[in-house]
């Protein structure tokens, strides 16, 4: 099909450029925690534009529209890339990549070669800012399984919409589509997890912005009869433009990637207008300053390599973490960027653009069906591999029911006591992940999950990073708070408080990083454990329990940049983290005025000669923070009995 009548080299580079801008905001903003939801809203808006304005000039020209071969085009430009991506990572996951990586590889391939890997992480509960151990080397594509999902009905859409008489009432169609998209956005709020990563990953509450972006191209777009639309006033170019770039600046700075009116009130729409005058002012054929700043040749050309830029900033960015966790934060920036934009031009001009111009027969000489023949076996090549990188060796596959290596070398065998006793476990994703693994063995002991991802004693943010992020997430308070309603509901005989590395970490108060050894933060530690103690007591919990935090990596590689960058620059902070003998000495201090139980977890591990990795032969944290799967069992067998006994010795006692 003929270039679109817009194609002129000012609104083509504007264009370009602002696909690179688009780049930009988001890798920027995955990198800080900030803005990348800026660069997705842009994205959305602007590949819903340019798509429909190719498919309103191919109705108005043809008097149809080739479905099919609007698909094939799509395939044509978006599989090439995508396929070279997935198969480097099923070659990492099959020759470098460690188990724990692995496990979850097969899947994230499998959803990514669907288009649903959007709704994989939405039934995974996952975090899109949440960076702490080991997040999917392919989370970033949960965007393009949203546009490919877009791209199956779009077509249609502009099909039905060319019923009705007139741009207005086709725009107005399309713009009342995205409110409704908008109020059900507001419909799934921000209430839990797993409303979290609907609101954020899902297709039905981000196609507001594509649609968006369709209702865009339908105002700016062809008349009936092929004559383009009177353009706009330069002023009003101009201002919309510098309005709407002006308006996204300061949602990157100031707004926050879960801020609640974003999803509850209408938030995603209102920066998806201000996007819209962005890609107005950009698309406008005429040259103007704004075109030509994004229009610079080095500019425009990076705005062709966007795609590829997209598809390997996020893994290489992993793996530049993995080979070099001690780099300093400025330079993985700089390194990253560098490797990826070497890696996209490479992919773009030795496969993306020979598949745009000739297909597979550009890439491989071939006739039209020994072409089809190629696409095909690659494909299921392609799926081979990603079954084949699932596989863990046996001998590192966690085995439940045998006998598990002892924590504690020389302890006794675990004998199931006759009483049962049922157990609350409080904290974050540790121990959710303990009770995820937990060997069927310990059958007198019934287990009660009391986590929530992140979850902290205090109510403070922490430093580093977007404070606003770091507050407690509802259910992390409703935790908390309904202690005695959780003992109660549970028929709970004990509460065990696994406070979590997240304690030891510095945390904001009055706008002051303080530590530890605060006085003030200090005693809303002391309050927290007391007020949970209180509580669980009040339930009919007979006991309450605490566990030591264990020590970890001091280089803390499975944190994200912007809290490594600022635990380098205050060292003693990440002392702390690493080593958090001051939080075990305070949490001691307070069991020992309470009556309450220690579970000495930081001397089981001895941590008192230092950090290991390994244990016994076996890698403790699979990703740095989570015990691995293989570990689970080993430190069930020093915390299963010392849960009961502690229970035996001093239950009723008071504490």
């Amino acid at each position: 099909m003929a270039r679109s009548r817009y194609g002129n080299r000012p609104a083509l580079d504007g264009i370009r450029g602002l696909a690179m801008l688009t780049f930009m905001a988001f890798h920027l903003g995955v990198l800080s925690l900030q803005g990348a939801w800026v660069g997705i809203n842009l994205f959305f808006v602007l590949s819903g534009f340019l798509i429909t304005r190719l498919l309103i000039e191919e109705r108005v020209d043809y008097g149809h529209i080739d479905v099919l071969g609007f698909y094939r085009r799509r395939a044509r430009r978006l599989l090439p890339g995508l396929m070279l991506l997935l198969a480097t990572l099923c070659a990492y996951g099959v020759v470098w990549a460690s188990d724990d990586v692995r496990r979850g590889l097969r899947a994230d391939l499998l959803a990514t070669l669907g288009y649903v890997m959007n709704w994989r992480l939405i039934l995974r509960d996952d975090q899109y800012f949440e960076t702490f151990g080991n997040p999917s080397f392919l989370r970033h594509a949960w965007t393009l399984s949203v546009e490919e999902q877009f791209y199956v009905v779009v077509p249609l859409l502009v099909s039905a919409l060319f019923v009705l008489r007139g741009r207005r009432a086709q725009t107005a169609v399309v713009l009342a589509l995205a409110v409704v998209s908008a109020a059900w956005t507001s419909v799934v709020g921000l209430g839990g997890v797993t409303a979290q990563a609907h609101a954020y990953y899902g297709t039905d509450t981000r196609v507001q912005s594509l649609l968006v972006g369709v209702g865009l191209a339908f105002g700016l777009g062809l008349r009936r009869r092929g004559r383009r639309p009177r353009p706009l006033p330069r002023a009003v170019v101009t201002a919309l433009g510098w309005g709407g770039l002006g308006a996204l600046v300061v949602a990157y700075v100031a707004v926050p990637p879960l801020a609640g009116w974003m999803f509850d009130r209408g938030g995603i729409l209102l920066t998806s207008a201000a996007a819209a005058a962005l890609v107005t002012a950009c698309a406008d054929p005429r040259p103007s300053v704004l075109t030509s700043a994004l229009g610079l040749r080095p500019i425009a050309y990076l705005g062709k390599l966007s795609y590829g830029l997209y598809l390997w900033h996020w893994p290489i960015h992993l793996w530049l973490a993995h080979a070099v966790p001690d780099m300093p934060t400025w330079l993985h920036v700089v390194a990253g960027m560098v490797v990826t934009t070497g890696v996209a031009a490479t992919s773009y001009e030795l496969v993306e653009r020979p598949v745009l111009r000739a297909g597979v027969r550009g890439l491989v000489p071939t006739g039209r069906r020994g072409s089809r023949l190629v696409m095909l076996t690659s494909v299921v090549a392609l799926v081979a591999a990603s079954f084949a990188v699932g596989r863990v060796p046996a001998s590192a596959t966690p085995v439940t029911s045998a006998p598990a290596v002892q924590l504690v070398p020389g302890a006794p065998a675990y004998v199931p006591g006759r009483e049962r006793i049922t157990f609350g476990l409080f904290g974050d994703s540790v121990p959710e992940k303990l009770l995820e693994n937990r060997p069927p063995r310990y059958s007198d002991l019934a287990a009660v999950g009391l986590t929530d991802p992140g979850c902290d004693l205090t109510d403070l943010p922490r430093a580093g990073g977007n404070p606003k992020e770091s507050l407690p997430t509802p259910r992390c308070l409703a935790l908390k708070q309904g202690m005695a309603d959780a003992a109660r509901s549970g028929e709970l005989d004990v509460v065990v408080l696994m406070t979590g590395t997240v304690a030891s970490l510095p945390h904001l108060i009055d706008g002051r990083a303080v530590g530890v050894e605060d006085p003030r933060y200090e005693g809303l530690v002391v309050a927290a454990l007391e007020r949970m103690r209180r509580d669980a007591r009040a339930g009919g919990a007979q006991q309450v329990q605490v566990v030591t935090v264990p020590c970890r990596d001091r280089r803390m590689s499975y944190l994200p940049d912007s809290y490594r960058a600022y635990l380098d620059r205050h060292p003693s902070f990440a002392d702390a983290g690493a080593d958090p003998v001051v939080l075990n000495r305070l949490i001691t201090r307070w069991a020992g005025e309470n009556d309450v139980p220690v579970l000495d977890l930081y001397g089981a591990l001895g941590c008192a000669k230092g950090f290991t990795a390994r244990r016994h032969g076996i890698d403790l944290y699979g990703d740095g923070v989570h015990f691995s799967p293989e570990a689970t069992p080993m430190i069930w067998t020093w915390l299963a009995p010392a849960i009961r006994s502690a229970y035996q010795q001093r239950a009723g006692a008071g504490s």
